[in-house]
């Protein structure tokens, strides 16, 4: 399940956060999408967001906001845009209820502003509707030209007011309040079509029964879920089905961040502070296919590269994580190049094989430590103690990488596949006697890189 409108950012949520989101994974809860209220929110937003993976922001200003919301508020919500984990733009929309906070044609610019703003950066719009359905309307159906969508969040309009939604292409919401006795709106649930109806709560508002009267929290979405599937006569698991694919497709949460998110929340070991796929100090091996490549240039000008075939190497590695973002990892691995081996058909080649061997010493950056599958990129430098052409070649290398490692806990500690591509290029050049075929040889200056795909195994041990 995915709850769409969740407001976990409030005070409400301060003491148990983690507690809060830990019950909403074990309940089933995939994901959470956080909707704003004004730019003062933004920076506490942010920091959860990127604290707990699965937690995924909307970003705009509320109608109750909408009488502060001067130029400079409007900029800062689309440049808001560009920061990690945002997926559309909201809460926004009309509340007349509370018309002493902000006036009605107020709200009207400031809804409209931030439509236009969801066109220019391409996301849906979440809408909050209060007593002002005709407004709603009138302003989605004016600004509708093909780019707009989105959903609108607890539902409170009736059947007319449906339809025309359902025609703009809007998706619709409906919150705990479904659960309540003599509650009109059941009626409709069976007129929204299963790709256009997606699962909220509202926390810490318009909580479930049975515990209604009591703070709202995602794992609840369950029993909103529960209680569509009861009155359109579908299955739970049709309800869920439907719409996690409807939430995923309208939000673009993508295959991949959902592999990021299904271990969702982390989850607080006793005392320690630390998530849930926190690591510290690990050993492990690696294979890999090393690719000689060497850059040759000849006393006349040419240019020639040259690469060998792929070489299999195999390495060891001491790794240690000293922040959530950085780890720092030592590595040795070795390789031999039997292909420039004295054969018949190579009778000048040599009568030892060419042997790379390095050790690096490089940090791994790592943008989100916290899901269970991590990109990274690598940065350091190589010690290349190699043979060629049966003489000692000693160089210093730079190396930089990308790669993607999957975090697996269990009873003995944290194991952590990986695979990676990475470059250790030479620094310098050597001046070279290359043999180019069996009756011609000239000097060149030559450098190298190495290029190795390398797949491995990394144990952090649970002491």
């Amino acid at each position: 399940m995915i709850d769409t409108h969740a407001h976990i950012d409030l005070p409400a949520f301060d003491e148990d956060r983690a507690e809060v989101l830990q019950r909403a994974r074990q309940s089933g809860v995939e994901a959470v999408i956080m909707p704003a209220i004004s730019p003062d929110g933004f920076a506490k937003a942010r920091q959860i967001a990127a604290e707990y993976s699965g937690v995924y922001r909307a970003v705009g200003i509320h109608p109750h906001a909408a009488a502060q919301a001067d130029v400079r508020a409007l900029a800062a919500v689309e440049q808001e845009v560009t920061m990690p984990n945002v997926v559309a733009i909201g809460e926004i929309g009309l509340d007349y209820y509370y018309t002493t906070i902000a006036e009605p044609a107020v709200q009207q610019n400031v809804f409209r502003e931030q439509i236009w703003i969801a066109k220019r950066c391409n996301l849906p719009i979440i809408v909050h509707n209060r007593d002002a359905h005709t407004d709603v309307l009138r302003l989605l159906e004016e600004e509708q030209d093909g780019t707009l969508n989105g959903v609108l969040h607890c539902f409170s309009g009736d059947e007319k007011y449906l339809q025309r939604a359902l025609a703009l292409g809007f998706c619709v919401s409906f919150t705990g309040n479904i659960t309540y006795q003599r509650n009109a709106l059941v009626a409709l649930l069976p007129q929204v079509p299963e790709d256009r109806l997606v699962l909220e709560t509202d926390s810490p508002y318009m909580t479930p029964r049975p515990y209604r009267g009591k703070r709202n929290e995602p794992a609840f979405v369950s029993f909103v879920a529960a209680k569509i599937a009861e009155v359109t006569g579908r299955t739970l698991e049709q309800v869920v089905q439907s719409t996690t694919r409807v939430a995923r497709s309208l939000f673009r949460l993508t295959s991949m961040l959902w592999l990021l998110a299904v271990p969702a929340f982390p989850q607080e070991a006793s005392g320690s502070g630390k998530h849930l796929y926190a690591k510290s100090f690990g050993v492990g091996v690696h294979g890999a296919t090393n690719t000689i490549v060497e850059l040759r240039r000849f006393a006349t000008g040419e240019d020639q590269t040259f690469s060998y075939e792929g070489l299999p190497a195999l390495g060891v590695h001491l790794f240690y994580e000293f922040h959530d973002y950085v780890g720092a990892e030592l590595a040795y691995w070795y390789s031999r190049n039997t292909k420039v081996l004295k054969t018949p058909q190579r009778p000048w080649g040599q009568d030892n094989p060419d042997i790379y061997q390095a050790v690096e010493l490089c940090a791994h950056l790592t943008p989100n430590p916290y899901g269970r599958v991590n990109f990274y990129a690598t940065l350091g430098m190589a010690a290349l103690l190699n043979r060629i052409n049966e003489r000692a070649e000693n160089k210093v290398a730079f190396v930089t990488g990308v790669g993607l490692r999957f975090n697996v806990r269990t009873s003995f500690g944290m194991l952590m596949p990986w695979m990676e591509w990475r470059l250790d290029f030479a620094v310098g050049q050597e001046r070279r006697r290359v043999l180019l075929s069996l009756t011609e040889q000239r000097d060149a200056d030559v450098t190298f890189y190495l290029s190795l795909p390398r797949i491995g195994l990394l144990w952090f041990p649970p002491w």
